[in-house]
């Protein structure tokens, strides 16, 4: 189980939500979240997730954005959608884009570390499964 999936399958079970009636509810709310994806999260067998999905998760379980952000290792603050000021109406459409590159950029480094421990991770495990030992903790 990971460190996300533990406040995830607490407020499943309070709730009596199966990975299935997770999907639906999230679907209802006007989220998308297939259920094979709700039940790796619910196994701790997931990769970095996204916004949407934490979003989803939120939202259906009523666990809160910053616990599961900390849970994540992502930042915690709870904020609103990036709106830039209101000057930036005057920018061209070709330095919107450059813009809108930096803000995808200064998150790069971040989601990249993170998918590079995801990837050790994993192939820990499946060294470990091939050589018929106990997985390693997901930590």
């Amino acid at each position: 189980m990971s460190r996300l999936s533990e406040p995830l399958v607490l407020a499943a079970n309070k709730k009596g939500l199966t990975a299935r009636k997770i999907a639906l509810a999230a679907k209802a709310a006007g989220f998308t979240l297939n259920h094979d994806t709700a039940a790796r999260y619910l196994r701790g067998d997931h990769g970095r997730p996204s916004e949407a999905t934490l979003r989803a998760l939120s939202a259906v379980l009523d666990v809160p954005m910053k616990v599961l952000r900390e849970a994540a290792d992502l930042p915690a603050e709870e904020t609103q959608p990036y709106h830039p000021p209101s000057e930036s109406s005057r920018l061209t459409r070709r330095q919107r884009r450059a813009v809108d590159e930096i803000i995808r950029a200064m998150l790069e480094p971040a989601e990249q570390h993170l998918d590079e421990l995801d990837q050790r991770r994993a192939r820990a495990r499946s060294k470990a499964a091939r050589r018929g030992q106990i997985e390693p903790p997901n930590h």
